[in-house]
């Protein structure tokens, strides 16, 4: 796998061994500089993909450097400022001369992973946009040529041509994410941004990640802002967006500048907002500002006939993008899997197809091959679940919550964030939780 590779510059040896630790277990290549001149050589040895920067450092300022590296075309990657004593006019004058983002100390480790893979994304939509934009947006339509799926395909058609703000439900793994980017596609191409908000990993920052002068909602103008996991919005934090969106507009903070409100807002939710209405977990003045529009996915037991191209993309696909071998996959294998029950939907599919990809073999995946990864899933359960009940409630809780994180992991390859979004944790608390437990991704990886 092609990993993106992020240099951290800071004079303080603690932040950029946690940073940088932090960064590697989310699968990331990483390097280090305490100071300019050492962030210099780092940039002749390999160039990164990100830069995280440091302002204040004994021999030269953050922003003096970013600016050296800008003004003598040193650097094309995408560069976020931190600082202990951060400003608006600091912030102000970072952006003004080339920063993507600005983070202020002590950080947070929420706000550090979600800025971290927005810049990349952004970044890397950029880069496509440029080359090859035709060709990612084609790669984002849905796969499949079901009922259920051309319904799909209709709905995103009539939807691609109005601005409305959406709700997109679906179960886990059906493709939410992917479906609101193509909506942003098929509405703005690649002129205009769109900006993601994960809900579960903004913590206490709401506002500033929401109103801040590098807000989401700053970023997203003229384009989109898809917010995922809007149904873990917390009672204040849905009656801070109802204002928002009721009024059209909001004040950034900080500062007493209202700005309106230019983007659409494309919402994705797990579980059926209409259900939390009625328990109380959701306002009903909120969903009706944001399902102007409303779409649901279906689930891979709701078109069970699509698995087949499913199986055929990712087969094609996974050996250009991750640099995955190459392998057929015989038709009777291919039977099996369309019959087997996908928890997770396309997510779970794609994994399969990965390890099958990946496996010590050679030739045509084979109906055996198949069988026998799909027994393996299937008997690779706790096999000390039978002693739970013998156990401390404490203690049994403990090995539960341990098998599943490492069952988990060894699913998505070791990668935190993707073990994030699966468990449901915000990634702080994930963190918190596998150290608690004594679990290493980078040994999971390598199991």
């Amino acid at each position: 796998m092609n990993q993106q590779h992020i240099l951290i510059v800071d004079d303080e040896p603690d932040i950029r061994n946690l940073i940088s630790d932090i960064l590697a277990d989310e699968g990331y290549s990483v390097a280090t500089a305490a100071n300019g001149e050492e962030a210099n050589k780092q940039l002749t040895i390999k160039q990164p993909n990100l830069v995280l920067l440091d302002i204040w450092m004994p021999d030269i300022d953050g922003i003096s450097l970013m600016k050296g590296w800008i003004e003598n075309n040193l650097i094309t990657a995408p560069i976020v400022m931190m600082s202990g004593h951060g400003t608006v006019e600091t912030a102000v004058e970072a952006t003004r001369i080339g920063a993507k983002d600005f983070i202020e100390k002590p950080l947070s480790l929420a706000k550090l992973l979600q800025t971290v893979a927005e810049v990349l994304a952004q970044s890397k939509q950029q880069d496509s946009a440029e080359s090859e934009s035709e060709i990612a947006i084609n790669s984002l339509e849905p796969i499949g040529n079901s009922d259920a799926i051309n319904q799909i395909r209709k709905a995103l058609e009539r939807i691609a041509k109005t601005k409305n703000h959406i709700v997109i439900e679906g179960e886990n793994g059906t493709g939410k994410y992917t479906t609101a980017q193509l909506i942003h596609n098929k509405r703005h191409g690649s002129n205009q941004p769109c900006i993601t908000l994960d809900i579960k990993t903004v913590g206490d920052d709401f506002e500033d990640k929401v109103t801040g002068i590098n807000g989401c909602f700053n970023r997203a103008q003229s384009g989109s802002l898809i917010i995922n996991n809007i149904d873990s919005l917390s009672t204040v934090q849905q009656d801070k967006l109802y204002s928002y969106l009721k009024h059209a507009h909001y004040t950034i903070a900080q500062q007493n500048t209202a700005q309106a409100i230019n983007f659409q807002i494309i919402a994705i939710s797990e579980f059926p907002l209409a259900t939390q209405i009625q328990t109380g977990d959701f306002s009903a003045e909120l969903f009706q500002l944001l399902a102007e529009d409303k779409l649901h996915l279906p689930c891979l037991a709701q078109r069970q006939e699509d698995v087949p191209e499913l199986i055929t993309y990712f087969v094609n696909t996974l050996p250009d993008t991750e640099q995955t071998p190459y392998r057929k996959i015989s038709f009777a294998a291919q039977n099996t899997l369309r019959n087997h029950q996908w928890n997770n939907n396309i997510r779970e599919l794609k994994n399969t197809v990965r390890q099958l990809l990946l496996n010590d073999a050679e030739g045509e995946i084979s109906l055996d091959e198949v069988t026998a990864m799909l027994s393996q899933e299937t008997t690779d359960e706790p096999s000390v679940f039978h002693n739970w009940y013998s156990l401390p409630l404490r203690e049994a809780r403990d090995a539960f919550e341990k098998d599943y994180l490492i069952h988990q992991l060894k699913a998505v390859d070791g990668r935190v964030g993707e073990l994030a979004k699966i468990a449901g944790m915000e990634r702080t608390h994930l963190y918190r939780k596998m150290r608690a437990l004594d679990i290493n991704p980078k040994e999971i990886i390598k199991s």
